[in-house]
């Protein structure tokens, strides 16, 4: 290389460093499902992004090129998503923040918050306990007023229907989520499950600002609304940060929201008012049908992202996607003028299948191909864009994304007597394949995943 441009080049890192040490540190805050470790379920170690990996890894990866560094100007505010977002903030987020300014010397930290993690966010800055630590809060993909989706797990304990939930990774983490947490805690069933185990769902419910969202139809098929004020279920919790916005939201924090538009996102939800309630189940109505919108990312109508003041920004993406596409919005929030070096763009999560396993012994995962078998997972040794995560009461939880294999043969050594349960589905949701077997000692075992 010619000396000039080697001279110019490190002149131009020397710069760009010297204005990192200048910028305030960044927080991180992922989304639900977004944070593993320990105090979530025992045995899985320190903290990280658990089977989100792909989702956020990316992102910071991102920080990282524009010349952050972990642990310096750059970190990630794991919390406990199974608790409500006022104790994730308590007891995770400002404990963070404190972190970051201290390694810093900063006295103020730039927020970047995905999904549930603005609520975290607002949580502490709306609170009793803000410390006047943030300068800058930039939310992606937040629900300030809530989603629909949450009705359904919370009111009736199960999923939204395959068909209407569109975020393809983020209903993978979680139905895969609540199965480990239903087998690792011994619950019954889904809702057993998410009202102990995953409480703060509750506070992503739609709350009075969202709207009336559930509704019936008469007998000449009109649409006739449920008021908010009658339902049994309300997010008192969102009622209270929106309805105060102005009172306690600090006025000297500017606020930036980027939100997805473009993909079919559940709307409004439609209930049959002639069915009673199931025990604890659908006490507002037992969900029939869902009116879908493309005002939003799959997971959360732009409306709701937008129930907050601030600087706005609407992308073309899924809920995952735009965490990619809003990098020239953070470039021009945090002051990077341009990109420093082109960097590879993130690979799309598609065709991801994803494998859940009780069963004591050892696993392994192979494709088939024309080759012959290519081994994917050794049980120590793993592929590229597979991702493994073990859990205690032998679950483990195998993630393949961009599969591009026909066959996979999952093959497993069996420590004990037991029974074995398999689970695999697609990125569809769909199951392809169910296996519950009784399985020997020192026996291999061979299950094909067609």
């Amino acid at each position: 290389m010619h000396p000039l441009l080697t001279t110019i080049g490190l002149i131009e890192i020397i710069k760009s460093t010297m204005h990192l040490q200048r910028r305030n540190p960044i927080v991180f805050v992922p989304g639900l499902f977004g944070s593993m470790g320990d105090e979530i379920i025992p045995g899985t170690g320190d903290w990280g992004f658990g089977m989100a990996t792909p989702v956020y890894e990316p992102f910071v990866q991102q920080l990282e090129h524009w010349g952050y560094q972990k642990d310096r100007n750059l970190f990630i505010a794991f919390y406990d998503w199974r608790k409500a977002c006022t104790e994730c903030a308590e007891n995770y987020l400002m404990k963070t923040i404190e972190l970051a300014r201290t390694k810093s010397k900063s006295r103020k930290v730039n927020l970047i918050c995905h999904s549930m993690g603005g609520l975290v966010a607002r949580a502490y800055m709306q609170g009793k306990n803000y410390r006047g630590d943030v300068e800058h809060l930039i939310i992606i993909g937040t629900p300030h007023a809530g989603a629909v989706n949450a009705y359904f797990f919370w009111a009736g304990g199960k999923l939204p229907y395959n068909r209407n939930l569109k975020s393809d990774i983020f209903k993978t983490l979680l139905e895969g989520y609540l199965w480990i947490l239903e087998k690792y805690y011994g619950e019954k069933n889904d809702m057993d499950t998410i009202h102990h185990h995953l409480k703060g769902a509750r506070d992503l419910l739609p709350s009075r600002q969202y709207g009336n969202y559930l509704y019936y139809l008469d007998r000449e098929g009109a649409m006739n609304f449920i008021s908010y004020q009658q339902m049994h279920y309300k997010n008192d919790f969102l009622d209270d940060l929106n309805e105060n916005q102005k009172r306690r939201m600090p006025r000297n924090v500017k606020v930036t929201l980027i939100a997805g538009k473009g993909i079919e996102t559940n709307h409004c939800l439609q209930i049959d008012p002639k069915r009673q309630p199931d025990g604890q189940r659908w006490l507002d109505g037992r969900v029939v049908d869902v009116a879908k919108s493309l005002e939003g990312d799959g997971t959360v109508m732009v409306k709701s992202v937008m129930a907050l003041e601030g600087d706005r920004y609407i992308l073309h993406g899924s809920h995952e996607e735009i965490l990619e596409k809003c990098g020239f919005v953070l470039r021009k929030k945090l002051g990077i003028e341009d990109e420093p070096l082109m960097r590879k763009r993130a690979e799309v999560l598609k065709n991801h299948v994803s494998i859940l396993v009780k069963g004591v012994g050892e696993i392994s995962l192979k494709a088939l191909g024309s080759e012959g078998e290519l081994t994917l997972y050794d049980g120590t040794e793993k592929a590229e864009g597979l991702y493994v995560e073990k859990y205690g009461n032998g679950l483990t939880w195998i993630i393949v994304t961009n599969c591009q294999y026909d066959h996979l043969i999952f093959h497993f050594l069996s420590k004990e007597n037991h029974t074995l349960d398999v689970l695999v589905k697609d990125k569809g949701g769909n199951v392809k394949r169910v296996q519950s077997k009784e399985v020997s000692a020192g026996q291999r075992y061979r299950i094909h995943m067609d």
